[in-house]
Order: structure tokens, then sequence, then C-alpha cells
């Protein structure tokens, strides 16, 4: 660089600890003590990172070295989903700075009951108005109160109800509520749709989507590690428990104790998607055998947690690891411990975002498989939030908060999928993370099975990691009538990616059912 020297990161953290303006935080160093970290010695792309606090003007300052990367240290988040996307959960379709309160907010009380008599705790009750939104949890009672600050209770456009477990969500438009009277709302319990469920397992229909069920039994992902970076998983899911043994919190000190909490139920479901145990009973996942490391990092967690959350991955010879979080703004930091994952021989796997516009980050950056959401009509009962967004034809069709792309790699499953929730439950989960964790899982399954994979034949390698996303692309089936920037190459196919016949056709035993959704065929309940 024209004779000037290199800064050196020890000496530069000297001189930001020594710094009155500069309180430092944290530091982040590539560990290379033990496991394949040595792979990428002895100059790894991501250098040591220190997280401080700074004036503006002083980071403004140091950014003017060009031998210093300075970088916000963003927070890690899940892309948003628009209301009218009829994605998971709704948004605030007003500016706030244009509602005008109500001298006397409304009060809304809305009472959630499932068709099986019982009340419902812990769901989620949102009411969409004209001026603005109004959210509220259900109590042990199953009752929520909600303060419309902008509303009366004839302008509420829309009630949207999202269960933690066991129920269906429900959305209403245009719902009759009595002025001070409580409203009752009745969901749809998953025992209905499916006869004896959970004590009666059931096949989802993302398993028969990507013909899950016509490999051989015996594929069940031994041997493969994969970290789920997500917000934890709940291990006491009897689901889980057997499955999930190891993990790490990296948004508090001490965090290997509490890596087995789930504060979302996000990590939860596609932990179950990925590798719920052959028991039976609810769910089984796709790679029921595999190594399944729960890395969290949400809620509190920042990039600079991620960046050690990948590098955990690194140094504990991971696999597979599907980001979940994501982050509003490029991160060159990210870029270059992504690489030096790749280098280490990992795959990384992303949801491509709930968006229904551009890819988030990490998914949009090179090296990253990015996964997109296939939904399918008949998966869901009357009066589900996704009725009111499906086309009118039978069959597959892509979510409507999938990204617009360009850059989606390929597709999978992700709406109204079956899988764990934490307490012990099961949800119809929904977004491009749910179709990421299908991918995962097969992606498991080919490392552990696959003729030009197994570590018998490819060590842990780069090469390996771009084999595995290649043969992932190559292998896919595309969808009739989408849009292919939305879909990349298309459904994801297990038998034709492991290279099998299809003479495997799993048929339902006597205490299992199947939920099923191939490509052009409705679903069976």
């Amino acid at each position: 660089m024209g004779g000037v020297p290199p800064v050196e990161a020890a000496a530069l953290f000297t001189l930001l600890e020594e710094d009155p303006d500069v309180e430092p935080v944290a530091q982040v160093r590539p560990s290379r003590s033990r496991g394949l970290g040595a792979i990428a010695e002895p100059h790894p792309a991501c250098p040591p990172v220190a997280v401080v606090m700074m004036p503006e003007e002083r980071a403004r300052v140091l950014a003017a070295n060009p031998q210093v990367v300075v970088e916000i240290d963003q927070p890690l988040s899940y892309t948003p989903v628009s209301w009218s996307s009829g994605g998971p959960g709704p948004t605030t379709p007003t500016d706030p700075m244009l509602a005008v309160p109500l001298a006397e907010p409304g009060r809304l009380g809305v009472r959630v009951k499932g068709n099986d008599g019982e009340t419902v705790a812990g769901a989620h009750v949102w009411a969409i108005g004209a001026g603005a939104s109004a959210h509220a949890v259900t109590g042990t009672d199953g009752k929520a109160g909600l303060t419309l600050v902008a509303d009366t209770p004839a302008t509420v456009k829309a009630l949207y109800i999202h269960p933690v477990g066991d129920y269906w969500p429900l959305r209403l438009d245009h719902p009759r509520l009595g002025g001070g009277a409580e409203t009752t709302v009745e969901l749809t319990a998953l025992a209905e749709t499916f006869e004896g469920f959970p004590g009666q397992a059931i096949t989802g229909w993302g398993a028969q989507a990507m013909r899950l069920h016509q490999i051989p039994p015996t594929y069940r992902g031994h041997g493969v590690k994969i970290a789920l970076l997500d917000s934890g998983v709940d291990i006491t899911h009897p689901d889980l428990k057997e499955t999930v043994h190891t993990g790490y919190d990296f948004t508090c000190l001490g965090g290997e104790r509490t890596w087995h909490t789930d504060a979302t139920g996000h990590g939860t479901w596609c932990a179950g998607i990925i590798a719920a145990a052959d028991n039976r009973t609810g769910i089984t996942g796709i790679a029921t055998e595999a190594e399944l490391h729960s890395l969290k990092l949400f809620p509190g967690g920042h990039v600079s947690d991620l960046l050690e959350a990948v590098d955990y991955c690194i140094t504990h010879g991971i696999d597979i690891a599907q980001i979940n979080l994501a982050y509003p703004h490029p991160s060159q930091l990210v870029a270059w411990k992504l690489l030096d994952a790749h280098v280490a021989g990992i795959a990384v796997i992303a949801p491509a975002g709930d968006t229904a516009g551009p890819l988030s980050y990490p998914a949009a950056l090179h090296g990253v498989l990015a996964v997109g959401a296939l939904a399918h009509t008949g998966t869901y009962p009357v009066g589900s939030p996704h009725t009111a967004v499906q086309p009118p034809w039978p069959g597959p069709y892509t979510a409507p908060f999938t990204p617009a792309g360009p850059g989606v790699d390929l597709v999978a499953p992700g709406m109204s999928v079956i899988t764990t929730a934490p307490g012990g439950g099961y949800i119809p989960a929904d977004g491009t993370a749910t179709a990421a964790a299908h991918i995962t899982g097969l992606a498991a399954l080919l490392l552990a099975h696959h003729d030009n994979l197994r570590p018998q034949v490819m060590p842990r390698t780069p090469a390996r990691a771009d084999h595995l996303h290649a043969l992932l692309r190559s292998t896919c089936r595309p969808v009739p009538g989408a849009d292919p920037a939305r879909t990349g190459a298309g459904l994801a196919d297990a038998p034709t990616a492991l290279g099998t016949s299809a003479t495997w056709q799993h048929h339902p035993g006597g205490n299992e059912t199947t939920h099923a959704a191939l490509a052009g065929h409705p679903p069976q309940g």
C-alpha cells in the first residue's frame, strides 16, 4: 500500500482501549485452536474484530483509513412480512405519523377457544384497523384485551389469531365486533384435521412434495453435523429431546446453558423439520440421526454474534450451517467470515427472506444457498390467512411472501408445514426458513448417503460444499406456471438428488397418516 505499514490488530485494539471516546464491548478473534479452523490458516479472510461504542464522528475518522473496516454492529432479526402478503403475521398498514389517536382509546375484548372446547392460552391477537393496529396475547382464560388507539370496533378491518401451537391460525375479515361486548373466536384444532394426531403420526405435505417418502428408510443422515443459527430450540419437546444435544447462546455470557430455550418458537419449528425423532408420534424429521447444534442468536443478537457463531461452526466441524437470522445492510465482515466457512468445507444455507421483494442478507451473498418458499392449495383449512391469497387453481404455487428475486436458488415447502412447537405441541409454520429447513435436512441425507459426497469419498472441503449446492440445484423439478425468478431451479426432489429409484414408496402404517401434496395434485388431509 505505497509503503504504508499494515495495521496490526493488536495495536489497533490497544489504541481503541486507550481512547477516552471509545468504550470497548468485545473482541471477535478467529479461533483456530482446534478442529477445522486450522484449514483457514494462516490468513483467514475475516480479520479480528473489535466491538466498541464510539461517537459517529470518531467512527468516520477511523473508517477513513483504508486498512480498517468500520461497520455498525447491526441487530439480527427475522425479515419483515407485509400484512397484504398473507404471511405469518401482520404489520401496521398505515404510517403511524398519519394516525389520528382518539382522546379516549377504545377497548376490544377477544376470547379465543378451540373447536374442541378448550381455551387457547398464549395466542397472539392482532386487530388490523383503518388507523392503526393493536396486539395482545391471550391469558390462561383465553382472553385478550386490545387497546384501539386510532380505531373503533366498527373500523377494525380484520382480526388475526396466531396460536402458539396445536391449532390453525385464523383471519377474520370485516369482523362484526360489538361495542363493549367480548368477541369469541373459535380455532380449528390440528387433531380435527388429522385424526388421532399427535398420538398418530403424520407425514407432512412438504415431505410428500419433495418425495422424501420415496427414499430408503435407512437414509437418516447419520454422522452429519448441522448448526441451526436461530432462536434456540426447546429440547424438552418429545420429538426433540433425543435429537438436539448441544449448542451455545451467543446473546449472553455463559451461553452454553441457555441455548435449549426458545423465546420465539422459530428455532424449534425448523429443528423439527430437520431432525424430529422417529418415535411414531407427532412428526418425523428428514435427517433424524444427524447431530444438530442449536446456536442461539435471537432475540438480542448482533452481526458480531453471528461472526462468533460462524466461527463456532468452523471450529466444531459443522457440515451444514442454516442461518435463519437476517440483517438489513450488507456486511463485508460477514461476507469474509462466510468465506472462511466455505474454506472449511461448510455448506451454508439460508432462507431467501420473507420480504416479497429482494433477497435478505446473508442469503444474497455469494456462496450461500438461498431458499424460497412454496405453498400448496388445500393444505390449510377455510378461514386460514392463506385462503385470501391463494390462486384460483389447485396445486403448488410460490408463497406470496417469498422474494421476487433474482438470486433465489431453489424452493421447498414453506407454508402450513406441520412441525414442532415449544411446550411439546405442534404448529403449522410459515416462512422461507421453514423451506430452508427442508433443504438442510435433504442436504444432510446427501452428505451421509450420496455415493459422491459420503465422507469416505469426499472429505469436508470447499469442493464438497460446492458440489452439494450444485447437486441440490441441478436435481430440482420446475414448478408449473411459476416465475423462475421466484423459484430458481425449482422444487428440490429427494430421489433424484440422492440417485435412488422411486421404488421405496413408504406406505403409512397403522399409526401414521399422510398429509400429502404432490406437484399438481391436491393434498389429502
